[in-house]
C-alpha cells in the first residue's frame, strides 16, 4: 500500500523515503513537483486552506494511501484536528499525540543527525533511540542530535 510524504520539494522528504525503505511513496506539495521516473506526486492546497484536510483525505482515498507522513508543522497541526476523520477510513497519520504537540512544539534551532520513525513508541524505521529519549507510546517522525547536551528531540520537519 502506498504512503504519502508531504513537503515533496524538500530534501527531508526524500531522506524520509530512504529511511522508510518503501518504494511505493506518493509525494505531495503545495506546488507542482518535477516528475521523477517511477514516482507519483500530487498537489495539495496549503495547510491554511479550509479544505486542506478534506483534499488530503480525498487524495488518500483515491490513491489507496494508508499512512501519511506530514513534514510541515502547519500540516501536522491541521491534521491533528482531523485525526478521527482519517482513522475512520483506516488512514494512519504519523503525528504525535495532541498532548505531545501542546507541550513540545518549539522553534527548532538545530537539525538532528538522527531520524527515527515511531509508531506507538516502537521504532519502525531509522535510528534506534537510547534510554535518554523518552517517547513512550508516541507516533511521529522525530530528529535528535547526539551532540546536544540535553538529549533533545524535535519533530522532523522540512
Amino acid at each position: 500500500m502506498p504512503v504519502l510524504v508531504t513537503a515533496g520539494l524538500s530534501p527531508e522528504a526524500y531522506r524520509l523515503q530512504r529511511i522508510l525503505d518503501i518504494k511505493d511513496v506518493v509525494f505531495s506539495d503545495e506546488t507542482a513537483l518535477p516528475q521523477i521516473p517511477n514516482s507519483l506526486s500530487i498537489v495539495l492546497p496549503p495547510h491554511t486552506s479550509s479544505s486542506f484536510a478534506h483534499e488530503m483525505l480525498k487524495s488518500c482515498l483515491d490513491l489507496g494511501i494508508t499512512r501519511v507522513y506530514p513534514l510541515n508543522l502547519g500540516e501536522v497541526m491541521e491534521l491533528a484536528k482531523a485525526r478521527t476523520l482519517f482513522s475512520e477510513y483506516d488512514i494512519f497519520l504519523i503525528i504525535p499525540s495532541d498532548l505531545w504537540l501542546q507541550i513540545n512544539i518549539r522553534p527548532n534551532s538545530w537539525k538532528g543527525d538522527n531520524v527515527t520513525v515511531l509508531e506507538h513508541g516502537v521504532v519502525v524505521a531509522g535510528s534506534k533511540l537510547t534510554d535518554n529519549y523518552l517517547l513512550d507510546n508516541e507516533t511521529g517522525v522525530f530528529e535528535w542530535a547526539t551532540s546536544e547536551p540535553k538529549k533533545e528531540y524535535n519533530l522532523y520537519l522540512a
